[in-house]
């Protein structure tokens, strides 16, 4: 009998449904871990710039790092909520992220974290053209 005669045995069939289905799930996890440290990578490097350009203190650095992890466990909240539902309070949550963020700040540190808001949202709203813009 030849091999184009043969059937594929169960155990066959079961394997490689069991290697397509952890290749998924391999891929899906390596997905994952390469966005979550993207992720986590993008949040030190705003952390980094913010601390150089406000001139922040080791102190100050702690507080911030607190108030914008918190807001981040709030923002994931809101996150499952429709977006008309969710957007005014990710207004409310940034607004007061930044009152909060403010309050720790010097003086002298204010008009420095404006100017730091003030390029964010530029680069923001670059983006926004960018990805709206047709291809």
């Amino acid at each position: 009998m030849t091999m184009a005669g043969k059937r594929p045995s169960a155990k066959a069939i079961g394997l490689l449904l069991a290697v397509f289905v952890l290749g998924g799930v391999a891929g899906s996890l390596g997905t994952y871990v390469g966005t979550h440290d993207r992720q986590i990578r993008s949040r030190q490097t705003f952390l980094d710039q913010f601390r150089q350009q406000v001139q922040l203190t080791p102190s100050q650095l702690v507080q911030i790092r607190g108030i914008l992890a918190e807001g981040h466990k709030r923002w994931e909240a809101i996150r499952e909520k429709s977006e008309k539902e969710a957007q005014p309070q990710f207004d409310a949550l940034h607004a007061e992220i930044r009152k909060r963020i403010r309050a720790v700040l010097t003086p002298a540190q204010q008009p420095k974290f404006d100017e730091f808001l003030k390029r964010l949202e530029a680069e923001h709203k670059a983006r926004e053209k960018q990805h709206h813009e047709p291809r």
